[in-house]
């Protein structure tokens, strides 16, 4: 029989639909790895560095009403609690249900589970969960029979106000079980493995600060008892790692929203600010933690969908996803993150109770190579560690932990020179600290010897030179006594000679002013030569020593790096103030009867700044001599420098205004009030003008619309 060519056309086309349909449909299972709903960062504390995707979706799993916890064996064993159909499922890691429990042929009533949101398993298989529903603890051995439920524990140690609603359930090595309730207020409930109450662990505290102490000592006990009523941030969730220590997720707090505890209750990770981009009266929390095997920890934040990989010391590795909004529904968004787990191959799995699944995310080339080399060096084997950082940052030179493997591994092998070059690229300053001493102390031993026969040398050499200088101005004195001195030099020189005896003068009164700080400012405060443009011209100056200390500055005792300077906001904090404070001065000294003009006010303050004019750009330059240890010599110094300005500003304003010591005091402490004042001022100025602005020019815009 003949085909038609038109015929034959419309075969071929479905052909070659059917096959592409197929392979579409077989990997839909597969990573997907372009056009990801999100993009992978990390961090070096100070901004947001992008990274090769460290996670790509894999796919997801549905058929689950709410699923609020996830718990996974040691063998990859994933059990669920499915909350909305009141069970715990256990899946295979294909997706595929292996049991469910409790049992649906099950006829013990003390078997159904009501609205369970935690589920644990130990090495021996025997499943706790967290009935919430019917506020119990609901035990079942390794098949999945019921086996016990512990109720509410009777103890007058409980607070009259506890209530005993489970949400999340862990056992530790001994069988003692902790869990999350309702509140949490005050940590985990802690039971023994009969039952009985044992305890609270893990409970976070109030913070307090002096203004706390202060309402302590002055309020009334009913105000007092209105300050007690605060409470602690919330544990609300918990999970144990391979080697039993107890990790706890916590509720709005600034600091410690993880928290991996020891025997004792203490800390390990040091109350670590895990969210230190979020601001002071906004909110962080996580919702869940998983932690594997070589300790590195995936916390789960619902409110923007984000999945945070820390490793075991709480250094950021990554951070990836995003949240679904309204209907859009896509790998890698997350509409209510509940809770996170990873298997033994490094792949997640979250648990999303608004969409009712779980997505899987697989660890790419790039996330295998950082888990990998982030577990060697904390197992301390840097060399081992370095090529694996150095194709890290082949494939992303921004990745600044590869920097810091890499200068461990140099650290290790005695190349100290190279180790704080890397050290310094990944901002880590007691790395960089620790291989300075090591260059400074192989100099030291190499050319102290040579350097202090040097500088003997030098000393013998400049005291002969000083003699014979002497020797020969002396000689030179007496000819010129001898010789006819009655001639005139030049008019064109004495006028040079007039200048340079002008512009001398400024840093000659600085110098004596030095000397002796109560001469030197009553020769300021009273000399009419002395002009304002000097005075402006060392303000200034100081401006400019400020900005050239920053640069030169060592990076242990940088606040912030030079190239993030913004040169507008530092100069607004160094002339701004410094102008409220000649204002707020002259003011006083006005009211109280002081002498001092706003001219001579300006010029004695300006000067009062000679100490950080000589010294600041040195002591900036000298702290790269010093390592972190030594910091205290830093601090001292600028500490020196900002004691001896204020009491030069302090003889300056007693002088100025021709004040005794006790005048000079009060004035002082008045002109601080009214500096203060000035600013409280400002910023309520600059408030009302912001509001001002923004109400005309909306009434403009509104007018604007309704014209046309």
């Amino acid at each position: 029989m003949l085909i038609s060519s038109k015929t034959l056309r419309q075969m071929i086309r479905i052909g070659i639909a059917a096959v592409l349909g197929a392979v579409l449909l077989q990997g839909a299972d597969r990573p997907v790895y372009a056009e990801l709903p999100y993009t992978t960062y990390s961090s070096d504390m100070n901004k947001w560095i992008r990274t090769p995707n460290a996670f790509v979706p894999k796919g997801v799993w549905g058929g689950l009403n709410h699923p609020e916890d996830l718990f996974i064996t040691s063998r990859d064993e994933l059990y669920v609690a499915d909350t909305g159909n009141n069970r715990i499922v256990q899946l295979d890691l294909e997706g595929h249900t292996v049991r469910t429990i409790p049992d649906p042929t099950d006829q013990d009533p003390k078997a159904k589970l009501r609205k369970p949101e935690g589920v644990f398993v130990t090495e021996d298989g025997v499943i706790y969960v967290a009935d919430t529903g019917s506020r119990r603890i609901a035990i079942f051995d390794r098949d999945g029979r019921y086996m016990q439920e512990l109720l509410a524990p009777s103890s007058e140690l409980l607070p009259a106000t506890f209530v005993y609603a489970p949400l999340k359930v862990v056992v530790d090595q001994r069988g003692y079980i902790y869990m999350v309730t309702k509140g949490g207020y005050q940590g985990l409930l802690q039971l023994a493995p009969d039952g009985s109450f044992a305890g609270f662990y893990g409970a976070n505290k109030v913070p307090t600060s002096w203004l706390d102490s202060l309402k302590r000592k002055f309020f009334t006990e009913e105000q007092l008892k209105e300050e007690l009523s605060r409470l602690p941030g919330a544990v609300t969730n918990v999970t144990l790692d391979a080697q039993g220590f107890m990790f706890t997720v916590n509720k709005d707090l600034k600091s410690g929203q993880l928290k991996r505890l020891n025997f004792g209750g203490v800390d390990l990770l040091m109350n670590r600010n895990f969210a230190p981009w979020v601001k002071p009266l906004d909110k962080f929390s996580f919702q869940d933690v998983h932690v594997d095997s070589h300790g590195v920890m995936s916390a789960a934040e619902t409110t923007e969908g984000k999945i945070y990989q820390y490793d075991k010391y709480g250094e950021l590795l990554f951070v990836f996803g995003t949240a679904s909004v309204g209907s859009e529904q896509r790998l890698g968004m997350f509409k209510r993150v509940t809770s996170i787990v990873a298997d033994s191959h490094g792949s997640l799995y979250i648990a999303d109770g608004e969409q009712n699944s779980i997505q899987i995310m697989k660890r790419t080339h790039f996330g295998e190579l950082v888990h990998q080399a982030s577990y060697m060096d904390n197992q301390g084997k840097y060399e081992e560690a370095r090529e694996l950082w150095e194709e890290i940052h082949r494939l992303n030179g921004m990745y600044d932990r590869a920097y810091l493997g890499i200068a461990k591994a140099k650290f290790k092998t005695g190349d100290y020179e190279q180790a704080m070059t890397y050290f310094e690229q990944a901002k880590d300053k007691e790395g960089y600290s620790e291989s300075f001493w090591q260059v400074r102390m192989n100099f030291l031993l190499r050319y102290f010897g040579t350097g202090m026969t040097v500088l003997a040398i030098a000393l013998i050499g400049f005291f002969l030179y000083r003699r014979i200088i002497r020797s020969r101005k002396k000689r030179r004195l007496i000819r010129d006594q001898s010789e006819d001195s009655s001639q005139i030099l030049p008019q064109e020189n004495r006028r040079w000679a007039h200048r340079a005896r002008n512009l001398a003068e400024p840093w000659k009164m600085m110098l004596g002013m030095l000397r002796h700080p109560m001469n030197g400012m009553y020769d300021i405060a009273v000399s009419t030569q002395v002009r304002w443009r000097f005075a402006l011209f060392f303000v200034v100056l100081g401006f400019i020593l400020l900005i050239a200390g920053k640069a030169v500055v060592s990076m242990l005792f940088a606040a912030q790096r030079f190239e993030t300077l913004n040169l507008t906001m530092e100069a607004m904090k160094y002339f701004l103030p410094w102008l409220s404070w000649i204002i707020a001065n002259y003011l006083t000294g006005s009211v109280m009867r002081g002498e001092g003009s706003f001219g001579k006010v300006f010029v004695v303050n300006s000067y009062a700044l000679a100490p950080y004019i000589l010294f600041i750009l040195p002591i900036q330059w000298l702290s790269n001599v010093l390592t972190l240890q030594e910091g205290i010599f830093y601090a001292a110094a600028n500490y020196v420098i900002v004691l001896w300005v204020l009491i030069l500003i302090f003889v300056g304003t007693q002088n100025v205004h021709n004040y005794n010591l006790k005048e000079a005091i009060g004035m002082m402490s008045v002109s601080v009030v009214t500096f203060l004042c000035l600013w409280v001022f400002g910023f309520v100025l600059i408030g009302l003008i912001y509001q001002a602005t923004d109400f005309v020019a909306g009434f403009g815009r509104e007018v604007w619309l309704r014209v046309r």
